[in-house]
């Protein structure tokens, strides 16, 4: 039977063939008998769902050679890239770089914290850099990298919230608020500080320590095996 590669997976070593029966049939690294890629048309034997003895009919990139029925672990990934990492909202990025981009990020906060008029410029840079980190966590784990924006939009919200309070107090009693106002608002901030910081350490603890998606996604190859699926091979 004849079908076309539609899932190559070289980290767990199978994958999926679309016959031409228009049944699917899945196969493992030591069923091949040539390297095989997405897209490519294959000659088989298909049986209960199951391929075997299977050739591939369009030749393999070349460069991407196989030895004969064997499997071998992929790659631990490319190196970590410090512009790629902090700057782009492209891709994905696994753990261990969010890891290492946080601390070059809190680190250059804490530098730059002390420096008058810079401090303000680092701010807006390191918040680019938060949210692209962020993105790519999440593209990592297979998830769009809008929801980066959860935790900035509930921060805005308290603040309107906050400062809601406030006003709807100075329009009430004036006077009430003038004498009392600076110890309630501190009260406030001190709330809503014992609140967002737990929350917001949370959130970036998860996004730093949950997994990342096996294999390729929409957002780009796996970063702990960066093999394009264009070109994913058993080997």
């Amino acid at each position: 039977m004849r079908g076309e590669v539609i899932s190559v997976d070289s980290f767990s070593g199978h994958g999926l063939i679309s016959g031409e029966d228009a049944g699917r049939y899945s196969f493992a690294a030591s069923a091949t008998r040539t390297a095989l890629r997405i897209g490519d048309k294959v000659d088989f034997v298909g049986t209960n769902g199951v391929a075997t003895d299977i050739i591939a009919l369009s030749a393999p990139i070349s460069g991407i050679g196989v030895a004969e029925y064997g499997y071998s672990r992929p790659s631990a990934g490319t190196g970590y890239n410090f512009l790629s990492a902090v700057f782009s909202f492209n891709g994905r990025l696994r753990r261990s770089h969010f890891w290492i981009s946080w601390a070059i990020m809190c680190a250059t906060w804490l530098v730059t914290f002390w420096m008058p008029l810079l401090n303000v410029v680092f701010y807006f840079v390191l918040l680019w850099t938060n949210l692209a980190v962020g993105a790519k966590r999440f593209h990592d784990m297979g998830k769009t990298g809008w929801l980066i924006a959860i935790p900035w939009t509930a921060l805005i919200l308290v603040q309107v919230i906050t400062l809601g309070g406030v006003g709807y107090s100075y329009i009430n009693d004036p006077q009430s608020l003038a004498s009392d106002g600076p110890t309630a608002l501190l009260i406030v901030i001190g709330l809503l500080a014992i609140i967002a910081v737990p929350l917001s350490l949370g959130f970036w603890l998860w996004l730093g320590i949950a997994d990342s998606q096996p294999g390729r996604n929409k957002y780009g190859p796996n970063p702990k095996n960066p093999v394009d699926d264009t070109a994913n091979t058993f080997s």
